[in-house]
């Protein structure tokens, strides 16, 4: 049995056939993440959607030639990263990096970052 593995990391899409038969890995590739979205500002980390799916499906295009008879995709991504969808799986947003750092800035309360500003606005019990 064998799956096709796919990794979303911040420098490169990576992916393999899993072999479950013998936990094998085989036939490991990647292809360099898109680059961010350039003119903004140094705190923010914007990447293009689309150009994820259009990496991430060439990836897959290549892996499938060595396993046509994968019986589906495991698939993880990045920290905290995330793309609003409708329900049909369009997407509305752009991607929001988990390396994205806007959250360190200072909040328009004089009262610390917005991050502080989040953290004053949860429960600890919201928290947990």
């Amino acid at each position: 049995m064998r799956f096709i593995g796919i990794d979303l990391g911040t420098t490169f899409i990576k992916g393999a056939v899993l072999c479950l038969d013998d936990w094998g890995i085989r036939q490991v590739e990647r292809l360099p993440f898109p680059e961010p979205i350039t003119g903004l500002r140094a705190s923010f980390r914007e990447f293009d959607p689309a150009q994820i799916v259009t990496t991430a499906r060439a990836l897959l295009e290549r892996l499938l030639r060595y396993a046509p008879d994968a019986e589906g995709i495991v698939c993880c991504s990045q920290l905290h990263g995330r793309v609003f969808t409708t329900e049909e799986g369009r997407a509305v947003s752009i991607l929001i990096s988990w390396q994205d750092q806007r959250a360190l800035e200072s909040a328009p309360s004089g009262g610390g970052t917005y991050f502080d500003e989040v953290n004053r606005r949860i429960m600890p019990e919201e928290r947990r």
